[in-house]
């Protein structure tokens, strides 16, 4: 009958909430990944994004600009942006050690194809860089804890909260077990450590080739560190104001309050374009846009009036 929704719940609060680290509640070996290197070629060749909402990309049609990807997991985002339009590069970050083989071949044949033809070899400018490591708002080393589910992780569900939501974990767990696995057999929690930077420190470095100085979207899927990566963006939010999709953004206190403290506001998806709205969406992402902006996004048919 495999393991029921209140047994999922249960090995969560032991976990996250009564510090359990037995074997009933842990793993500590490495884990499967859910994906393996073919998936590489899966996500160059999908014909559509992996979320609807990425469909405001193909607004950005200028390859001097970079987007942000934020909790890259294996990919799928920049790809997806690329599918519906976008022809600015990618920086992407990602904690997941298993994943930086598959992030580095995905980089290694999408700057293959950027760099045809004289012109982009002269400028020497990747499409796609990838780092492992997370993002926050503080230079430091996270644990972070992903769920394993008949020996297998879930990536999407890895996170550095210590206190995440539980029934939106059971729930996510489910629906993933649904889609992909059947039955919940096994379930456990997997902690991992890895360094984390922050958007600004990043920047300062200097180890990126792409253009820094016209960043125009950041993307964030951290499972509840979504405020945490906007504090510590705050030099390129003041100076760049780019466009911010965060999941679940618009609902967490951080997230939303950092955003405004920057004189962002929110934003709502109609098709392909975004319109001013003075209450977060009902949807999974949350879109923040500045004023300042609104022209520009108006000539570029992003803003709906």
């Amino acid at each position: 009958m495999g393991m029921s929704e209140r047994d999922v719940e249960r090995v969560l609060t032991r976990y996250f909430q009564e510090g359990d680290r037995s074997e009933e509640t842990t793993l500590l070996a490495d884990p499967q990944l859910d994906v393996d290197m073919n998936i590489v070629d899966h996500i160059l060749e999908k014909p559509e994004a992996h979320d609807e909402d990425y469909i405001v990309f193909r607004h950005f049609t200028d390859p001097a600009t970079t987007i942000l990807d934020i909790g890259a997991n294996f990919g799928y985002s920049a790809t997806g942006f690329w599918r519906v339009g976008a022809k600015s590069s990618i920086a992407a970050f990602e904690p997941i050690k298993g994943f930086e083989p598959i992030l580095a071949e995905l980089g290694r044949r999408v700057n293959a194809r950027a760099s045809r033809g004289w012109w982009a070899r002269l400028r020497h400018r990747p499409k796609y860089e990838h780092y492992r490591t997370g993002i926050s708002d503080r230079d430091d080393e996270l644990t972070f804890h992903t769920s394993v589910i008949n020996g297998r992780i879930q990536s999407a569900l890895t996170t550095a909260d210590t206190n995440p939501h539980i029934p939106s974990y059971v729930k996510n767990t489910f629906d993933y077990a649904r889609n992909y696995l059947g039955a919940v057999e096994t379930f456990k929690i997997h902690p991992f450590t890895s360094p984390v930077t922050t958007v600004d420190n990043w920047m300062a470095s200097g180890v990126s080739k792409l253009n820094l100085h016209r960043i125009v979207a950041v993307k964030i899927d951290t499972e509840g560190f979504e405020g945490h990566v906007l504090v510590g963006a705050s030099k390129l939010l003041d100076r760049q104001k780019p466009l911010i999709i965060a999941e679940c953004g618009h609902v967490i206190d951080l997230a939303t309050k950092t955003a405004f403290s920057h004189g962002y506001v929110f934003a709502e998806r109609e098709g392909d374009q975004l319109r001013v709205s003075d209450r977060p969406t009902q949807r999974v992402n949350g879109f923040f846009i500045h004023p300042e902006k609104f022209s520009a996004y108006r000539q570029m048919g992003l803003l709906r009036d």
